[in-house]
């Protein structure tokens, strides 16, 4: 009897040991339990093994088939809805911080470079005589802005009349030398010789406006016959043209042609100073001494005069040459300009081709005869 009790009492203490209680089994593991009951908010959590030893992954920790019964503490599962990215709803390309920068770099690039292009095309028009402009100094002389100019003719009759009392006293010294030749045992055909050229000098000088009129009416006359009265290429150098890179051609379109503006802005305010200053140019041919300065004007003169009826046959061929080699169809718009720039730089070199031009004569020439020219009015008043 004793020997049947102690075996069941082993039986049923094996079962106790070998069979623990759930709630321990739980407490055993309780990262597994909480793992399961976050599984909805971790989509990325690696597989997490159970005290079981069977592998439980995180998306399916929501089924009732592999998870274990939630415990006394522990809270139930809740399934949230996908939260979606508002950077995947812009797009990606769109927020690529390389695109902003090109974005922002062209649009900038862009409107400073059609800002200065319009601003260059405003003074270009202006020197060209078009729109509201009646002054067009590019392709021809205008009389408003030499001879016919109420400043240059009043700053010519200014030099006039000092070319004049210098003739005079020029005429008396040689009258005296002619009186006291014997005693100032001067040569007497050297007092002869200046006789007439200081007449021929008393009337050239009084003349010189009329031949530089006469000289402009012949070369407005050749620029006319030319027949050139725009610039080549000068109509797709506009503001409204696409692309970065048709924009940036166009302004350096625009550049070339208000050099050449710029050029011919020099040579008036040149051929207004050699207008000015022709009175005392004849008087120094008079003298023997001053010749050189009469042969400088002389050489410079016309040169500065015709120099625009060259460079406007320069400028005629290069819109032919324009019109032949493209067809004239919007795109070929690149290829007109980059031919219009290569025209407009020949032009502006004509000048430093022809002989007697201003880089002989020297700028200390020309700021000497200005400051002559102040001094002898300066002592006339």
């Amino acid at each position: 009897m004793r020997v049947a009790v102690l075996a069941a009492a082993c039986a049923l203490g094996c079962f106790l040991l070998a069979a623990p209680p759930a709630h321990a089994e739980q407490a055993a593991d309780p990262l597994a339990a909480l793992i399961v009951a976050g599984a909805p908010l971790v989509h990325s959590a690696p597989p997490v093994s159970t005290t079981a030893g069977v592998a439980h992954p995180p998306g399916l920790a929501a089924s009732s088939r592999d998870a274990p019964p939630p415990g006394p503490g522990t809270a139930p599962a809740v399934e949230l809805p996908a939260i979606p990215n508002p950077l995947d709803l812009l797009g990606g390309a769109a927020l690529d911080p390389r695109e902003w920068a090109g974005a922002f770099v062209d649009a900038a690039v862009g409107t400073l470079v059609r800002a200065l292009l319009g601003a260059i095309r405003g003074f270009t028009d202006w020197a060209l005589g078009l729109g509201s402009s009646s002054l067009n100094f590019v392709t021809r002389t205008p009389e408003a802005g030499t001879y016919g100019s109420t400043t240059v003719r009043s700053l010519w009759e200014l030099s006039r009349g000092v070319a004049n009392a210098g003739l005079a006293v020029i005429v008396m010294w040689g009258g005296f030398n002619v009186i006291l030749r014997q005693h100032l045992r001067n040569p007497y055909d050297g007092v002869m010789e200046l006789l007439p050229r200081a007449a021929l000098g008393a009337l050239a000088l009084n003349l010189t406006l009329e031949f530089a009129r006469l000289a402009i009416d012949a070369n407005n006359a050749l620029t006319a016959t030319v027949g050139q009265s725009a610039l080549p290429g000068y109509a797709q150098a506009g503001a409204g043209q696409e692309g970065i890179a048709l924009v940036l051609v166009a302004l350096a379109y625009a550049v070339a042609a208000l050099l050449l503006v710029f050029q011919m802005l020099m040579r008036l305010a040149l051929l207004d100073l050699l207008i000015v200053l022709a009175p005392v140019m004849v008087l120094c041919w008079v003298l023997p001494q001053t010749q050189g300065w009469a042969r400088w004007w002389a050489q410079l003169f016309p040169v500065t005069v015709f120099q625009q009826a060259v460079q406007m046959v320069v400028l005629r061929l290069g819109s032919v040459l324009t019109v032949e080699l493209t067809p004239g169809s919007a795109g070929d718009a690149l290829l007109t300009l980059m031919l219009g720039i290569a025209v407009l730089w020949l032009t502006l070199r004509v000048p430093s081709l022809l002989p007697g031009q201003m880089q002989q004569a020297g700028a200390v020439r020309i700021v000497s005869l200005i400051s002559a020219g102040r001094a002898a009015a300066a002592g006339v008043r």
